[in-house]
């Protein structure tokens, strides 16, 4: 990377690399303020323990639902803001069915991420996308 970028970085506070997360907690709860017959809503936070300072969007998670034992629905999410040291993150997530029993993980990815312009091109291409033609001369 060049010096601009990290210099943009060391700036803001924000990581370079993936988080580690050794340093960070995920905890998932019902949130039963909300009463739904047809919905669950969860509060997944997550908290730095650590002395890094991560750009929330980078941290990653997947929820799962569990019933009877085993994985009935699952929800990828990412977190906003910024996580500082010795600070926690909160968001909100949604799963379709009534659960009472919930886990959360870590997630390297998956549904949400990768660039802008690489989600429009996927897209667009199962949409279709933009067919090559000859050119006519």
């Amino acid at each position: 990377m060049g010096p601009y970028l990290y210099g943009f970085c060391f700036v803001f506070g924000l990581a370079v690399e993936p988080p580690d997360w050794s340093a960070l907690r995920l905890r998932i709860q019902e949130d039963s303020s909300i009463s739904s017959d047809t919905a669950t809503l969860c509060r997944v936070e997550v908290v730095n323990s650590g002395q890094g300072t991560w750009d929330g969007r980078g941290i990653v998670f997947e929820a799962r639902a569990l019933r009877d034992g085993r994985v009935a629905a699952r929800v990828r999410g990412r977190f906003g803001g910024r996580l500082g040291p010795h600070e926690s993150l909160e968001t909100a997530i949604g799963f379709s069915g009534k659960f009472h029993r919930f886990e959360v993980s870590a997630s390297s990815g998956g549904r949400g991420t990768g660039s802008v312009k690489a989600r429009q091109r996927k897209r667009s291409h199962a949409r279709g996308g933009r067919k090559k033609t000859a050119r006519r001369k």
